[in-house]
């Protein structure tokens, strides 16, 4: 099980490093004043993208850990995501895993509030005021999350 805690972190830090690149502007963020230039430059579509990623990054991060809980010692025997099951949504994922693993169920809410402001930003319909102090939010939000996925499986294992 100390493998499968590894894989999941190793998970949550590029989600961590992902989110992070993101909130910064598709850069590292060492230069504060250019991070903000790129931040108000992306176009709506590049945000919905990059958040549509993290979304799928933290599906499959909840999935695993399901996974990891539900067959225990013999995860790594299970074929693992069948095509025609595949869940594609954090919120979805949160929902059919997170009692299992003693996650919040009201983080299931924000999931769901993130989902719909990718696609608005996807489809172009967020970009103006408050888009860039949410976008930021939301990434912060999923790196937050993955961290607690992270913290629910290493108390069951502990």
């Amino acid at each position: 099980m100390g493998d499968r805690c590894a894989e999941l972190a190793r998970q949550v830090a590029r989600i961590e490093r992902a989110a992070a690149f993101l909130a910064n502007g598709m850069s590292m963020g060492v230069c504060p004043d250019a991070a903000g230039r790129r931040r108000a430059a992306m176009p709506a579509k590049l945000i919905g993208n990059g958040l549509r990623e993290l979304d799928l990054f933290l599906t499959d991060l909840i999935v695993e850990a399901g996974r990891g809980h539900r067959l225990g010692a013999a995860a790594g025997d299970d074929p693992g995501i069948h095509p025609g099951r595949r869940i594609f949504s954090a919120a979805e994922a949160w929902r059919r895993t997170g009692p299992q693993l003693g996650l919040a169920v009201e983080a299931r809410a924000r999931l769901r509030e993130m989902r719909a402001a990718q696609n608005r930003h996807y489809y172009g319909h967020l970009r103006g005021e408050g888009a860039e102090a949410a976008m930021q939010r939301a990434c912060a939000d999923y790196a937050r999350l993955a961290g607690e996925v992270l913290a629910a499986v290493r108390g069951r294992v502990g």
